[in-house]
């Protein structure tokens, strides 16, 4: 199990939630009552889709809206109140999506023409007589190159204004000072209370 961040619907910071290890990406939950229906087998029907897909909730039922997203990608340091893109991740992971479907129909195409070029190499050796072949043609398939991927906590950003940042640290200043003033004066109180039974134990 691991602790991943949850946010609302726009993305801000709610609180961590234990998932399996094998969680990943950023998925959508729903509360209870955006999926309540009127109809008994369709509150059936969307329990096992619920179960089985959460695409097909959408598909089932256009008006249901996400609550938030379960976002398995970690918050980088220094955030006060971290907000995660999630719009610019779904349209990212969408242009990725197609830049990879580039990249493997171009490494199709490559591996056809590399191992026509390696069977006509193959056949010309196979051609020669024995004592001319010399050693018989290896083929090197290509290496597949997968697009460069952005790092994900890329899409995490403050979530509070200049101000807002301002005024918080201003307070944590604040109660550090007051902490800061009480462990003195209970120094200074631990300090009289010795001087006091010093005194007394002298007498």
């Amino acid at each position: 199990m691991k602790a991943v961040p949850k946010v609302n619907i726009e993305g801000l910071y709610l609180e961590d939630e234990l998932v399996d290890d094998a969680f990943s990406g950023v998925v959508p939950f729903y509360t209870a009552s955006s999926l309540t229906l009127s109809n008994t087998d369709q509150q059936q029907d969307t329990y096992e889709l619920t179960a089985d897909n959460l695409s097909a909730i959408d598909e089932a039922n256009p008006e249901t809206i996400p609550a938030g997203y379960t976002v398995a990608i970690p918050v980088p340091p220094g955030l006060y109140h971290p907000r995660f893109d999630i719009q610019g991740w779904l349209i990212y992971q969408a242009e990725y999506a197609e830049k990879l479907v580039e990249a493997q129909n171009a490494y199709e195409q490559l591996s056809k023409e590399s191992h026509a070029s390696f069977q006509k190499l193959h056949e010309e050796w196979q051609s020669k007589p024995e004592h001319e072949r010399g050693d018989e043609p290896i083929y090197s398939a290509p290496a597949f190159t997968a697009p460069e991927r952005r790092d994900p906590t890329t899409f995490w950003s403050e979530g509070l204004s200049a101000e807002a940042i301002k005024e918080l640290t201003q307070k944590a200043e604040q109660q550090a000072s007051e902490t800061d003033q009480l462990k003195q004066r209970i120094v200074d109180l631990e300090v009289t209370l010795t001087q006091l039974m010093l005194g007394s134990t002298g007498k």
